[in-house]
């Protein structure tokens, strides 16, 4: 099905909500991941507490085109920029707390982040090409959490060559 035939599907499940859409756009740039983008003034009904809505939507709409394309399929949901906003946000958090890592030498545990985001954060801090620290996750299921560390400067030689 293409993208032209999944537009008034995704048009009529908000128009169904009563949510007014000032611009909305569809895109499919990889294999099985879709992107809806929208520009509304209903953004706070969308999103709700914590996004906590929008994730809600996401799951059902995501479905709807699976069942509609008859395949799973991977859904991201933009609006009014607030995934993007949220990401400066955490981006900025994480930053600092580099800083603070460098500037104390003492290892940063983070409060408790789902998966998702530890990830974000996990590629985040690998992108700064920052050689002098890395992260690493601990834990279990909702226990797990991510810790920012200062690599060590001594050098190891692996002479067995288990490691290699």
């Amino acid at each position: 099905m293409e993208l032209e035939q999944l537009k008034p599907l995704v048009q009529v499940f908000f128009q169904k909500m009563d949510i007014v859409i000032d611009d909305f756009e569809l895109s499919h740039p990889e294999s099985d991941v879709y992107h809806v983008i929208i520009k509304t003034p209903d953004s706070s009904l969308l999103i709700g507490y914590s996004g906590r809505n929008l994730e809600d939507i996401r799951t059902v709409l995501k479905n709807m085109l699976g069942k509609a394309l008859d395949k799973s399929v991977i859904l991201h949901i933009e609006v009014n920029d607030y995934l993007a906003q949220k990401d400066d946000k955490l981006y900025g958090y994480v930053s600092k707390k580099i800083k603070q890592l460098l500037e104390t030498g003492k290892e940063v545990i983070f409060p408790y982040f789902n998966a998702y985001e530890r990830k974000k954060i996990h590629n985040y801090v690998q992108t700064l090409g920052q050689n002098r620290v890395f992260t690493k996750s601990i834990g279990e299921g909702k226990d797990r959490r991510l810790h920012i560390c200062k690599k060590s400067q001594t050098m190891t030689i692996d002479m067995d060559g288990v490691d290699i």
